[in-house]
């Protein structure tokens, strides 16, 4: 439910939001422009993160060397090699630095066994800077190398720039104090008053709010408690909508049912209890000394896909002759029974327990919806228990999908026979002509909308349109690649429907081309007698979200291949091209091909339009080089069954296409070969 509105400021400003989190941190950004329509980018590309497809977090953590000096940040701090480099030149880590900012409270004394000691000499407010700094740092890099106009985008709004720093419940004017000083020493802002007002905070349970708003998920009039489960804190918060004189506007206004909370039983604790028990299993063990990478290798692999109490859970962490039978070491992994694993979650999972009945008690209002959050919401197991448990209270607990919203129609220009009793195609009665294929009148210039504007896209979601395609012979198909052009429309129509009806605000995306070799049908017009030849086809576009929240899009054509006795025999597919992409903005790319001998073409060009797409879908400006890695190709005469996998790193996330079809009476899929012609 996106309600923003147009800007109505007099000058072009700038808004970056960053949420340093215990474990990984991140940061987005705003430009208003006057007159325009807000749109949230998010920050994707990092130091020691371009060549992985891009990220929209990295780690939280700083190492240090002995005088003091940042030898390495975020990513760059957990590349191969490093850990090594760190022992070897005494570089000193600060992991989970901002839960020294906390207020004190009774689990002062456990929580501060779990967290690692800073750095000698480094204060909490000095790391917590550092961190600032370098995210700003990444901010400024990110929009400059956008586009052509990054550089002088940024000179023109970088003293007036607007931050908005994000903070566990319960934090207040002493912590958020701390975190404005830390603002002023990254150089963010000066410490002159006029400067004090360029930082503003928010509450991890209010921005986790406006998430569940703008991916649609809170269901008008009805309460909600938002379970905020992240690294290092859990956060609690309820609200209920209240009545306001917004609501004419299409806005809603929500307001704190109960006092929210902030418990420090977040991912890191599980962590910290798993390492408790290994310390006492591993004692007797040669194993002991590995402990920090067990751990590590527990925290990465085996607490993310833990599901259940019934099966074994497995540390992999050595090579095949690890092995010491005495605590489970067999062949370099570690072997541990679903109930001791378990009781690993089991202070996290009580205290959200607790927390969230808590919340439902004290509420004046009845509520009986749980909007699970975070990185540890992620976890199966954390969120299969939870849902068992609220069951009997009445709750029923969700997990938000990570949706994105389509900004404008997308679709494909069409064709319709002349129907004498529509009004509309009397009124284009001008337009119509006589199909050479058909001897038909058909009526062109139609908009068949694929993806409508406004709609939710996750990542199992497709959206396809059935076309066909007639032909006077088959050999001028066969000569001849078939292409169809992706449009977007972007005027103010909700049902978009006649091309010419608004025709400036329609504008081609890319075109798609084929040299499949398509079997057809032999049909004739009944009145005429006239043969002609039909294909029949489907083109899906399917858009893709990952674990980081970034948007990948797919497009596939789907055939459908309409046999009957004495086709032609289809010449074998034994030729394969690869051809680069031209991708947005310009930005052109090597080209490789790949031949497999002489035959029929199949053109596999990817993918500026899927770039653009992620354009259009609010995700932010593009970047990175764009890289190529045949993988495999699969070739069998008797089924013709084709399969190419491709990757590259669009600066954005790891982008992946797929071809495979099989000719034996199933739907066929192949890529679309998208062209973008500037």
């Amino acid at each position: 439910m996106n309600t923003r509105k147009l800007y109505n400021g007099t000058r072009r400003n700038l808004l970056i939001a960053m949420d340093v989190g215990t474990t990984y941190s991140g940061a987005s950004y705003c430009l208003l422009d006057p007159g325009f329509v807000p749109e949230i980018q998010t920050v994707t590309r990092f130091p020691a993160r371009e060549h992985v497809g891009g990220d929209a977090k990295i780690p939280s953590i700083i190492y240090y060397g002995q005088d003091g000096s940042i030898k390495a940040v975020g990513a760059e701090a957990t590349q191969e090699g490093i850990l090594e480099k760190a022992e070897d030149e005494d570089w000193v880590p600060a992991k989970w630095f901002k839960l020294h900012l906390r207020p004190n409270d009774k689990d002062g004394d456990t929580v501060d066994q779990a967290i690692p000691p800073l750095p000698l000499n480094k204060s909490a407010v000095t790391v917590f800077s550092d961190f600032l700094r370098y995210l700003f740092q990444c901010t400024k890099d990110f929009i400059v190398q956008s586009g052509p106009n990054g550089a002088s985008v940024w000179e023109s709004v970088e003293d007036k720039i607007q931050f908005i720093l994000s903070h566990p419940n319960g934090w207040e004017g002493a912590q958020q104090s701390q975190m404005r000083r830390a603002a002023i020493l990254a150089g963010l802002i000066t410490d002159s008053q006029e400067d004090h007002g360029r930082v503003q905070f928010v509450t991890e349970g209010e921005a986790s709010l406006h998430y569940c708003l703008n991916n649609g998920c809170v269901t008008p009039g009805r309460g909600v408690v938002i379970v905020d489960a992240g690294g290092g804190t859990v956060d609690l918060s309820s609200y209920e909508p209240e009545d306001s004189e917004s609501d004419t506007e299409n806005k809603i206004s929500f307001r704190e049912m109960t006092r929210p909370q902030c418990h420090f039983t977040g991912s890191i604790f599980v962590k910290d209890k798993a390492r408790q028990y290994l310390q006492n299993k591993l004692a007797d063990s040669r194993f002991l000394e590995d402990i920090d990478h067990i751990c590590e290798c527990f925290d990465k692999t085996t607490k993310l896909t833990f599901k259940n109490t019934n099966e074994p859970a497995f540390i992999r962490f050595g090579r095949a002759r690890d092995r010491d039978l005495d605590v489970g070491i067999k062949s370099g992994q570690m072997k541990l029974s679903g109930e001791v694993v378990a009781k690993f979650f089991e202070p996290s999972i009580h205290s959200i327990m607790n927390a969230v009945i808590e919340q439902q008690k004290s509420s004046a209002n009845n509520v009986d919806v749980v909007f699970l959050v975070g990185g540890f919401a992620a976890n199966d197991y954390l969120y299969r228990t939870l849902t068992e448990f609220f069951k009997p209270t009445g709750l029923n607990l969700y997990r938000p999908q990570n949706y994105s919203i389509a900004r404008w129609h997308y679709g494909a220009r069409m064709y319709e026979n002349f129907d004498a009793s529509d009004p509309e195609h009397v009124l284009r009665e001008q337009t119509s002509y006589v199909d050479s294929a058909t001897d038909r009148r058909i009526i062109p210039n139609l908009f068949d909308t694929i993806l409508s504007k406004n709609t939710r896209v996750a990542e199992t979601t497709e959206f396809r349109k059935r076309y066909f395609r007639r032909y006077k012979n088959l050999p001028h198909f066969k000569r001849n690649p078939m292409t169809a052009s992706i449009l977007c429309y972007r005027g103010e129509q909700q049902i978009p429907k006649w091309i010419d009806d608004d025709a400036d605000n329609y504008l081609v995306l890319c075109r798609i081309k084929t040299d499949v070799q398509i079997p057809a049908i032999c049909l004739s017009n009944q009145i005429t007698g006239k043969i002609y030849h039909e294909i029949s086809y489907s083109i899906i576009l399917s858009f893709g979200l990952d674990g980081n929240h970034n948007s990948n899009v797919r497009v596939v054509v789907s055939i459908i291949k309409l046999t009957r006795p004495n086709l032609a025999e289809q010449p074998p597919y034994d030729l394969i091209s690869l051809f680069p992409p031209k991708y947005l903005l310009g930005q052109l790319h090597t080209l490789w091909d790949l031949g497999l001998g002489s035959g029929c073409l199949f053109w596999v060009l990817c993918t500026a339009f899927c770039l653009c797409l992620l354009a259009e879908l609010n995700q932010g400006p593009l970047g990175g080089k764009l890289s190529a890695d045949w993988r495999r190709v699969n070739f069998m005469m008797e089924t013709t069954t084709l399969t190419l996998e491709l990757w590259f790193p669009s600066g954005l996330t790891e982008l992946k296409a797929q071809i495979a079809w099989t000719e034996n009476g199933v739907e066929k899929r192949g890529p679309a070969t998208i062209i973008y012609d500037n």
